[in-house]
Formats: C-alpha cells, structure tokens, sequence
C-alpha cells in the first residue's frame, strides 16, 4: 500500500519540465541500468540523439516502461530497447514477450488509475503520456507479431541543442 500511495502522490505533483538539452541516449542507458541489465537487449545508435528534455521525468517514463515490459514478461525473456532517430525524431521502442495487450484501444491504458495488472495503481503510462506530450511528442503501444507488447515513444530531436520547433 505504501508503494501505491508514492506512486500516486508522484503522479499527483509531477513538475513542471525544466527543459535543457539532453541525450536520450545516455538517459535511456542509466534508466536501463536501474533494471534488471541481465535480462535487457540494448540497441543503441553511434552517436547521440539529443533532445530538448528534463532528465529526471524522462528517466522516469523511461524506467516505467521497462518495468511494465518486464512485468508482463515470463521470467527470462529478455526486455528488448531499441532507441534510434526517425526523420525530426529520437523514437524509443521498449518490447516485451508478455501476453500483448487487452482487446480494446490502446489509448485507455494512457487514463490515470487504469491497469490490467493484478498489482500496480495505474499510474504509470499515465505518467509516461504526460511527460511525452509534455515534451512535445507522443506515445503508443502495440501488440507485435509473435506476442507480447511494443511501447513506441518520441520527441522531437534538437540537433543544434536549441528548442524544438
């Protein structure tokens, strides 16, 4: 109960983005080693894939989505994170080997206090959405061919380290 009151009191007075310009790179690579790193395939581009962001709220997304992945995978099964650049955008796709999603839109997983899970306050994608819209971009969820889920997150890239446009 405690960890669901924190996780609520987080959703609840998420700050504002204090925007600086940020490799998503290296965010996703320190969000990563918070996890489970034995069970995690990490495919990284060359170089960097910076981004007008805040660190902390977006490690935060990051770590999110890695842990609902592994939540919904069997023990074992390795957590795939793929981070590339895709046009204007850096695009993150976290990919687990769970059940897949529920029958219905996807877009309700994204509403505060919704979960399929037995455990957990729902808060998580909630938070993940926010901090993408807040960081000017977006966020969807898949089920992929073979089972499992597929989490797809972008923002824009600031290739001169300015803000984006």
């Amino acid at each position: 109960l405690s960890t669901m009151a924190e996780q609520f009191a987080q959703y609840a007075r998420k700050p504002e983005p204090q925007m600086a310009c940020e490799d998503l790179v290296t965010i996703a690579r320190d969000a990563a080693a918070l996890q489970e790193p034995d069970r995690l395939r990490l495919a990284l581009p060359a170089g960097t894939l910076p981004v007008q962001g805040d660190r902390v709220l977006l490690s935060r997304a990051l770590q999110n989505l890695i842990v609902n992945a592994r939540e919904a995978s069997p023990a074992g099964t390795p957590i795939e994170i793929e981070l590339r650049s895709e046009g204007v955008n850096a695009v993150v796709e976290v990919r687990d080997r769970g059940a897949g999603l529920p029958d219905g839109p996807a877009e309700r997983l994204f509403a505060p206090y919704v979960s399929t899970k037995n455990r957990g306050s729902g808060v998580g994608l909630s938070l993940v959405r926010d901090v993408a819209v807040d960081h000017h971009g977006g966020i969807t969820l898949e089920n992929r061919a073979g089972g499992g889920a597929v989490a797809r997150l972008w923002l824009p890239l600031s290739p001169d380290g300015g803000p984006p446009a």
